[in-house]
């Protein structure tokens, strides 16, 4: 098969570290008790009961993050002037939320001459549009799409589809990296090259990305 041409990735534990990651340096730079936030999904040996609900279909993703940040404000976790906790994690300085394999398989394909893209689902909702154009990774992304500006989510199909058009590439050369089943299920639907991320070794699906984009193993770090 002929390399890929471009790549385009989720951002919410994909290109950003997942908050369970990030959440011990987030109570370690605020101050906070150790256990302020509670919950590390698939990473929590002794179980994650939201999160289970989660996978058995009970709740949403959304809801799952939602009752998460909750959860941690009520037991102290302080929103900063933020609107959400999410973005006080995210945007805690000292917290370093970019996962360091993305950066680094982007920054190849920028160099490399390929395209580059994100397609999410609420990181404007989450973050803030003027907190993301600051950023200094914001400028490598020439393609973003979130789902809460266009009024439709993954998996349906309409996000995967503007994505491709604003890529200028066809389905099948371009690399869609995501960590929710169902969304990289809806990327194989519309003929993306879709990997499934497991945040339990994030590196395994940047690896697969390399590989299919024809990039120097060499880029990742080491």
């Amino acid at each position: 098969m002929r390399p890929a041409r471009g790549l385009l990735l989720d951002v919410g534990v994909v290109f950003f570290k997942s908050a369970w990651e990030i959440a011990d340096d987030y109570e370690r730079h605020r101050g906070l008790e150790p256990g302020t936030v509670q919950g590390r999904g698939p990473l929590d040996d002794a179980g994650d009961d939201l999160w289970e609900q989660y996978q058995r279909g009970e709740i949403t993703e959304r809801d799952y993050w939602l009752t998460f940040a909750q959860k941690a404000e009520d037991r102290g976790a302080p929103l900063d002037g933020h609107p959400t906790l999410m973005r006080a994690m995210f945007q805690q300085p000292g917290v370093d939320a970019v996962r360091p394999e993305g950066l680094a398989v982007v920054e190849a394909c920028v160099e490399s001459g390929l395209r580059v893209g994100i397609l999410t689902n609420e990181l404007m909702d989450f973050q803030g549009r003027e907190w993301v154009e600051s950023q200094p990774w914001f400028g490598h992304f020439p393609v973003l799409v979130d789902s809460s500006e266009l009024g439709s989510r993954k998996p349906d199909p309409t996000p995967y589809l503007v994505a491709i058009e604003r890529m200028e590439l066809q389905p099948d050369e371009i690399v869609f990296i995501d960590d929710n089943p169902t969304y990289v299920e809806g990327g194989e639907k519309v003929g993306l090259r879709s990997v499934l991320l497991d945040v339990r070794d994030p590196a395994g699906a940047f690896r697969q990305a390399v590989l299919q984009l024809g990039l120097s193993w060499s880029c990742l770090p080491a």
